[in-house]
């Protein structure tokens, strides 16, 4: 029983081996998930930002044409009022001007308001463009770096498990299963230490029986509490 427990502890070494180099793998993987995510949240709103300041030329470039012509009749009227002398016509045209000279000024106006509206946007788009040129190069960084590593990773991986399957053909199946299922529910911690009377895997106090019968090495036993296969280090 003693060689049994000995090959459950290396194989309980190896399992931890191979999940930390899964897990290694899912992080590298996320770090380029991340990357890909950032460039993606950076190009919808460049996108976004674009369009808007496309709207925005358009409308100044309206309003702008609306002043220049605005300003065209203004002149215009104010030409007419120098050669007019009948009072009543003179009246009208002065009325005219008044009008003109408001639309000119509101069209002054919403050109401005439009004009500062645009100044944060084109901050945020010139910000953008430098963080979506960074994200880019990290990622084609991240990518020539991941490769090597990943490759790496896999290598290993894939000689733990190959030295884990032979060490799982050389324990019982029904014990290799139970294990299997502890490992799982107890965070790689399928075989633990009873010492002092104690399970090392939930700390809680053993049967002093079971206890004693741990220490002779004669079955697999396993804690009342927690399930974990029990061994004893004399």
């Amino acid at each position: 029983m003693l060689e049994e427990i000995k090959r459950l502890m290396e194989l309980q070494t190896l399992d931890r081996k191979v999940r930390e180099l899964e897990e290694s793998l899912s992080k590298t993987a996320g770090r380029v998930t991340h990357l890909q995510d950032e460039i993606r949240k950076h190009t919808a709103e460049l996108d976004l930002l674009t369009g808007q300041d496309q709207e925005f030329a358009a409308t100044r470039k309206k309003l702008e044409r609306e002043f220049a012509e605005g300003e065209a009749r203004l002149r215009n009227k104010r030409m007419r009022q120098n050669l007019v002398r009948n009072e009543k016509e003179l009246q009208a045209l002065e009325h005219e001007v008044e009008s003109q000279k408001e639309e000119n000024q509101r069209l002054e106006a919403d050109l401005l308001a439009l004009t500062e509206g645009a100044q944060p946007r084109e901050t945020r788009l010139a910000e953008l463009q430098q963080l979506l040129s960074d994200a880019q190069a990290e990622l084609a960084k991240a990518e020539k770096e991941i490769a090597a590593e990943v490759e790496e990773t896999k290598t290993r991986l894939v000689a733990h498990r190959r030295e884990r399957d032979k060490l799982a053909g050389e324990v019982d199946a029904p014990l290799l299963q139970r294990y299997e299922i502890i490992f799982s529910r107890r965070q790689g911690v399928a075989v633990a230490i009873a010492k002092a009377g104690t399970c090392q895997g939930c700390m809680r106090l053993l049967p002093p029986q079971l206890f004693n019968e741990i220490q002779k090495h004669l079955q697999i036993h396993f804690c009342p509490n927690c399930q974990r296969i029990l061994y004893f280090e004399g």
